[in-house]
């Protein structure tokens, strides 16, 4: 562990922040390019989305947050949220655009909670870092809009998709509405960073009943897997290609059934369990039912034991049904097996790290560069291997690999204990 700690940290501060820092930042416009080619070049594409802004100043603030370097941090959060502020925030309807150009062209005027999410967990993290008061009721101005304009006050949790006026709106052709994980995922890291600046009640009760939701609803408890997409009343539906993407996922016309999970969602889910649990000062061992079956399930099925990685997605009960390793999920699983060993202590979760680890430094990062590739086959050639999208940004690569190397230090400091017999 000690070697793989060493070898982590090397490349996050040698490597992987460098390639950001001399990319991330527009210096022509503001705010964040996060389109690059297999070569580290700048693509056509000038679209800068909503996510990819907030994804940006989170994950600069959080590598911050956790201690790491990141030269020209400072500048470059402000001058981000500057950009986010003039640009993408509706002065007319409020909430904040879908896409603009690198400009600051309107392009998408689509209100879509997934952005929103991720810009109250921006805001929040970088108000923690700074003590920022304009972030800080920024965050707090857009929870309590969520709750006025997306909350389904019948059903429960949020609607999701709405035109510019808020007005609610169809996603896909299929579908009047729907409700995702993905979203309400989102939704949970995002409130529990609020809580977590603001401790005010209601940032704390609106976190409860989230996590309640989604494993009352979204959550097979007989498998531990995740469920992806809902009726706004709770019905299973075949998880589709929405009209508005934020990704380049793998649909037929017909979507995937409901009876197919993402490892890497599940797995994810499980540790930004974990930490929301303690952020509301409750022991996460007490919730060890909840989490075990999600880590069971992803060591059992997720993990590639011949060729390496974790694999994208497969049968709730059953085997995988698309063996391909995108760089999210193996980035989301490095953290979420160390934090099942440092909640149960069982070395298999350990072994299914260092496989995924291994994986990771041997197939999906272009050492070259620094960044990590998009997509590979299941013997880990590139399928995608672009460096950056408006919706591939360095959320999960940087998040992942700081967190690895803090819970590391961790997994080193219980084993040391272990082994003097304390």
């Amino acid at each position: 562990m000690q070697n793989y700690l060493e070898k982590t940290q090397t490349y996050l501060q040698e490597k992987l922040i460098p390639f950001w820092i001399a990319r991330a930042v527009d210096e022509k416009y503001g705010g964040f390019q996060t389109n690059y080619d297999r070569f580290g070049k700048r693509s056509e594409i000038t679209e800068k989305s909503f996510l990819a802004q907030c994804r940006s100043i989170f994950s600069i603030a959080h590598a911050r947050r956790l201690g790491f370097d990141w030269p020209g941090a400072e500048a470059a959060l402000q001058q981000g949220i500057d950009f986010l502020f003039k640009y993408f925030r509706d002065e007319k309807y409020d909430g904040y655009f879908w896409i603009v150009d690198e400009d600051g062209r309107i392009l998408d005027t689509n209100k879509i909670v997934y952005g929103h999410s991720f810009l109250i967990y921006a805001l929040a993290e970088y108000s923690l870092l700074t003590g920022d008061e304009q972030s800080k009721n920024e965050a707090i101005r857009i929870f309590d809009l969520l709750q006025e304009k997306a909350a389904d006050s019948v059903n429960g949790c949020y609607f999701e998709h709405f035109d510019r006026q808020f007005n609610l709106k169809k996603a896909h052709a299929t579908y009047n509405t729907h409700k995702s994980l993905d979203v309400h995922m989102h939704l949970m890291e995002a409130y529990t960073t609020l809580f977590e600046l603001t401790g005010e009640k209601k940032h704390q009760q609106a976190l409860e009943t989230i996590i309640e939701l989604i494993f009352a609803k979204m959550v097979d408890p007989e498998t531990g897997t995740g469920i992806s997409m809902f009726t706004e009343d709770w019905q299973a539906i075949a998880n589709i290609e929405l009209d508005t993407v934020w990704g380049r996922d793998r649909f037929d016309d017909d979507g995937k059934s409901p009876d197919i999970t993402s490892y890497g969602h599940n797995i994810e889910l499980a540790w930004l369990y974990l930490h929301a649990l303690t952020i509301l000062g409750i022991s996460p061992g007490k919730h060890l039912a909840r989490v075990q079956p999600i880590f069971e399930h992803t060591y059992k099925f997720g993990v590639d034991w011949q060729q390496g990685g974790l694999f994208v997605e497969g049968l709730r009960s059953g085997p995988v049904t698309e063996s391909t390793k995108e760089f999210w999920q193996q980035a989301e699983a490095l953290v979420g097996f160390l934090d099942a060993w440092l909640l149960t202590r069982d070395d298999k979760y350990l072994q299914a790290f260092r496989n995924i680890h291994d994986f990771v430094f041997s197939k999906m990062i272009n050492h070259e560069l620094g960044e990590w590739r998009a997509l590979l086959d299941t013997g880990g050639k590139p399928i995608w291997d672009y460096m950056g999208t408006s919706w591939k940004v360095f959320y999960h690569t940087v998040r992942g690999t700081c967190l690895t190397v803090r819970k590391l230090e961790k997994v080193l400091e219980k084993q040391q204990k272990i082994n003097e017999g304390r």
